[in-house]
């Protein structure tokens, strides 16, 4: 019978399986993986169900990712490194697209800042297989907005909200913070790219506790390689 463990905190107990311990540890940055700990809970759950958890938790390629690096001569089943195969090159297609739309929106001065995910990935963690993501996020100047919705609709972008809550327009778009895109990629995957003039819109902040978009893209960083930018550390 697999043992429960507990993480105790002030405020409230949280039992975790030792499915759930295993995933939290396969999730961390490949550079700090804690080997041991890994290797007796792998070896206590299986593999088997290590695989079920994570396909639950839609993290395969992640934790196959970690797995590999802890066991290099191990051969596991094909569908970790399936998994992991596919969403990295999905995930290389939608860099490339990153990079061209933000090409193109420097050729009309338009800086544009890689939110979330896209930026982790495009300057930080590029290993894409273990960087599974949805869609691109990025931050431009609203006084820009409409330079920029031209350009993607020029790129070959549908305008549409995911949310059937949202109207369908550029217009609700620059008075709730953003807009929403849609295209098939030569790769042949459907990439949606949020174009957004909120930091954070989707946390549902109040925007006058938000910090500036204007400042935040002032402060941005290069990334190398790229006409993207990074917020500032």
């Amino acid at each position: 019978m697999l043992k429960m463990t507990s993480i105790i905190t002030p405020e409230l107990k949280i039992r975790l399986s030792p499915e759930e311990r295993l995933s939290c540890l396969l999730i961390t940055h490949r550079d700090f993986l804690d080997h041991q700990k890994i290797k007796i809970l792998y070896e206590e759950v299986g593999d088997e169900r290590t695989y079920a958890h994570s396909l639950l938790n839609q993290t395969v390629s992640i934790a196959a990712d970690a797995l590999r690096i802890i066991y290099p001569n191990k051969l596991f089943p094909d569908h970790w490194f399936k998994s992991y195969e596919s969403i990295g090159r999905r995930i290389q297609a939608y860099m490339e697209e990153l990079d061209n739309v933000a090409s193109e929106f420097a050729s009309q001065d338009i800086p544009l800042i890689a939110l979330k995910n896209s930026g982790i990935s495009r300057a930080l963690y590029p290993f894409y297989g273990a960087c599974p993501m949805g869609d691109l996020d990025v931050l431009i100047s609203k006084s820009l907005f409409q330079k920029a919705h031209d350009i993607m609709v020029a790129l070959g972008y549908s305008l549409e909200f995911r949310s059937p809550l949202e109207e369908n327009t550029f217009e609700n778009g620059v008075m709730t913070g953003g807009t929403e895109y849609f295209k098939t990629l030569r790769s042949g995957d459907l990439l949606w790219f949020e174009l957004q003039w909120r930091p954070i819109a989707g946390r549902w902040i109040s925007i006058d506790r938000e910090p500036k978009a204007d400042d935040l893209i002032e402060r941005s960083i290069p990334i190398s390689g790229s006409q993207a930018r990074l917020l500032s550390p």
